[in-house]
Formats: structure tokens, sequence, C-alpha cells
């Protein structure tokens, strides 16, 4: 263990001291930091463009101004309920949520395309609440009044043109119900007496007390709580390529291997490096989750309401009978995957060989990701229950399958499955990294190594 112990030390200490690894570490709570910043100051900051419509009746003016009208009032609702959830200050939460409207409709300053190109292209200038400005858009209805034709020299804000679509078709709707001689508000008295779907779950006899209690987010946690698991056993997996890669071509090259194997045995030197790697994923995620988990505490203290919603997620975390089966999943994938990565990087002499091992790694590691994604979806399908049984797929799956409480007999076979099959592949892990980091062996020679570990001798050449 001793020894164990030196070459974890050696190689984590020699992760952490680089500078890639503190900039990745700090990479993604910086780059969250400024992204919800850039958006926040990039709709804060957007200008305030005019628009003009042309159409007789004025009906249409007046639903795009009511569709915006909408959008207005479901931000105050909604920050009005966040501030009643936090005991925020109500008419501060509001002001702060009537933020000024960034589209403003003005007098056509003429009544057709051509004399309106000039306004359109900013040669002209037509008078505002906001100043003059250039007209950023128009909208035209056809002499037939069969379409609304939006005009604009920038196809990419199409904020405008959707909040016209949705107003047309209200408008649509509206004329339509007017017309068969029913109210305006047909359809909202329709939706209003519409009977809602419940979802309940209908408990087990060993727990009468909410025997046929509504779903709430208690039922929904542990699923949730094991895709999150599932995803950063992946993730995980997915990071420790470049580094094991990259720090075995390195010592193949330089060799190292030959002056450590004189101090230590190959057993001990691959599961120093594995506890190494697994050391400094793991300082990364545990990082990450703890500025996520502090950002959610800071939150909760100001809202009761959230607090509530994290409850479940804390209870799912600490329930033994997920988190134990999915941290022997989590182990035994880790040293599986981990090991085929060191055998196949210990083959390689150049970054370039390793390159082209990178291809094929990424698609082994995308069909547990594509498993995951069907699992998510619905962990009690046939095909999931198969996969389950396929020992790359074991450690996801099963942790994705806990939550559906599957027989305790299919989870131990599984179990002693993923065990054997991940102590085979560190075994056969074992014999190449020698031939590999000791004998210099190949790429090309993998083949070779394959047949002899299978008793079938290699064709004489």
């Amino acid at each position: 263990m001793h020894n164990i112990y030196l070459i974890f030390r050696r190689d984590f200490l020699g992760y952490v001291k680089a500078w890639g690894f503190w900039l990745s570490l700090a990479a993604v709570p910086i780059f969250l930091v400024i992204g919800a910043g850039f958006g926040y100051f990039a709709a804060s900051s957007s200008p305030v463009r005019y628009y003009a419509v042309i159409e007789p009746s004025g009906a249409i003016s007046e639903a795009i101004d009511a569709e915006f009208r909408r959008s207005e009032e479901r931000v105050i609702e909604d920050a009005m309920e966040i501030a009643g959830g936090m005991d925020a200050n109500m008419s501060e939460m509001q002001a702060a949520a009537t933020a000024p409207r960034k589209f403003i409709e003005v007098d056509a300053p003429a009544d057709s395309i051509e004399a309106l190109r000039p306004y359109l292209l900013g040669e002209k200038l037509v008078a505002g609440p906001d100043g003059d400005k250039p007209l950023f858009a128009v909208f035209l209805l056809t002499e037939d009044g069969s379409a609304l034709q939006y005009w604009s020299t920038d196809v990419n804000v199409s904020a405008l043109r959707y909040a016209a679509e949705t107003a047309m078709r209200d408008l649509g709707r509206r004329d339509a119900l007017i017309a068969a001689g029913l109210s305006a508000d047909f359809l909202k008295k329709v939706d209003e007496a519409i009977v809602p779907v419940t979802a309940f779950r209908l408990r087990s006899e060993a727990e009468p007390e909410t025997g046929g209690s509504e779903v709430t987010m208690a039922d929904k946690a542990p699923a949730m709580v094991a895709g999150a698991l599932a995803y950063f056993l992946w993730l995980m997996v997915f990071s420790i390529i470049q580094y094991l890669l990259m720090g075995t071509i390195e010592e193949r090259s330089n060799k190292i291997f030959d002056t450590l194997l004189t101090s230590v045995t190959l057993p001990e030197l691959l599961a120093g490096k594995l506890l190494a790697v697994f050391a400094v994923t793991s300082t990364m995620m545990l990082s990450w989750g703890l500025f996520a988990g502090a950002g959610s505490a800071i939150a909760a203290s100001q809202s009761p309401e959230l607090m509530e919603m994290i409850d479940p997620f804390i209870a799912a975390v600490t329930n033994p009978g997920l988190i134990i089966p999915a941290l022997i999943s989590f182990i035994l994938g880790y040293v599986l995957y981990g090991a085929i990565f060191m055998a196949l990087g210990s083959l390689c002499d150049t970054i370039q060989e390793a390159q082209t091992l990178l291809s094929p790694m990424m698609i082994l590691l995308m069909l547990p990701m594509f498993a995951i994604f069907v699992a998510f979806q619905d962990p009690g399908s046939p095909v999931i229950d198969y996969a389950s049984w396929v020992p790359l797929f074991t450690p996801f799956l099963l942790i994705l399958r806990i939550p559906q409480d599957p027989p305790l007999w299919e989870i131990l076979a599984q179990m002693a499955l993923m065990a054997m099959t991940t102590a085979l592949i560190v075994w056969g892990a074992t014999k190449v990294y020698r031939a590999g980091a000791v004998h210099g062996a190949g790429i090309g020679d993998l083949v070779g190594m394959v047949k002899s570990a299978m008793g079938m001798k290699p064709k004489a050449s």
C-alpha cells in the first residue's frame, strides 16, 4: 500500500501543480458567472427598436401591442410569485421585472415598401419616444388581406416577428369565434372548464398512511438523482482519457517506467495511477459541486419554498438503498474504463498515435451515453433490462434502474458480472501495459497480444 500511495502522490501532485488543472477548475464557475452576466447585460442593453404597422383597421396593431402587454404581465407575475416565496419587497421586485419595452410602434412615414426603404436602411430617421431612430421593421398587410408581410434588414432578431405571429393567431381565433356567434373569450372559458389530470402513485401496503397520495417531487427525486449520478460517472470517465493517454505517452517516451518499476510492481503502478487520476477528476467535480451547492444553499436560505424543493433530493442522496449500489457501480465502472484507456495509452509513442485512438474511444463512450438517455426516459424498458447485463453498460444502467426497485437477485447478479468483467479487464490491461510500457510494444502488436492471451499462436511472418 505504501508504494501505491507514493505513485498516487507523485501523479496527483504532478497534475494539480500544472496551471492547466487550475484553469480547468476555475473555468466552469467563471464561465457560468460570465455567461449569466453576459446574458443579463445583453438583454438589458438591447437597443430600443421602432416598428410600424400598415393596415387599414388598426386591429393588427392593437393585437401586437396586446401580445407585448401579456408577455410583460407574465414576467411580473413570475417575479411577484418569486418575491412571495422569498419574503422580498413586492414593489421592488415588480419594478425590477418591469423592463422598458424594446420594440415600440411608431407611425409609418409612408405606406409602401419602396417609400419606406430609406427609413429601413437608416438613411432617414423617424421620430419616437426614444428619440429619432431608423425604422427596424414594417408589417404590411397585403391588399387581399391574406398575408401580413414582415420587412426588416435584420433577419436574426426574430422576437418581434414571433410576437406578431402569436398576435395574428389570437386575432384569427377571436374573429372566427365572433363569426360563429360565440364570445371572444370562449376559448378561455373552455380552458378553465377542462378537467385536470392529476398523477397519483399507488403505494405498497407497507406505506398505508400515504397510499394513493398525489405524486410529488419526493417520488421523482430518486430517479433524478440516479440520472445525475450516472451522468456524473460518464463525465468522469470521459475526463480521464486525456490524463491517462498523455501521462502514459510522456512517461513511455522518457523511459520513466524503467525507473519506476525498479521500486514498485506493475499492479502497484497501475493502481497508483488510477487512484491519482480519480482524485484529480474527483477534485474538479467536487469543487464544481460545492460551487453549485453553495449557490443553492444561498438561494434556499432566502426562499423556504426552494428549501422544500431541495429536501427530497437530499433524502434521495442519503438513501442507502440507492447510494450504496450506485457507489459500487461507480467504482467498478471507473476502474473498468480507466484500465482500458491506460492499456491503450501504453501502446502509443506519440500524440499522433494517441489521436488515432480517440475516435474509437469516443464511440465506446457514446454507446453508454445513448443508453443513459434511453434509460432516463424509460428506465423500465425491456431494452434497458437487457442492456444492463452488458458489462460496458452495467455501471451506468444499474444506477438508473435502482429507483425502479428491480429484483434483488438482478442487482446482485449484475454487480457480480460487473466485478468479474472488471477483474478480467484489469488483468488484460496489466498484460498490455507491461508489453507496451516495459517492452515497447505498439498498436500494431495489439492483435498478437490478444491472440496470445487467448492461447492462439500468431501466424509466422
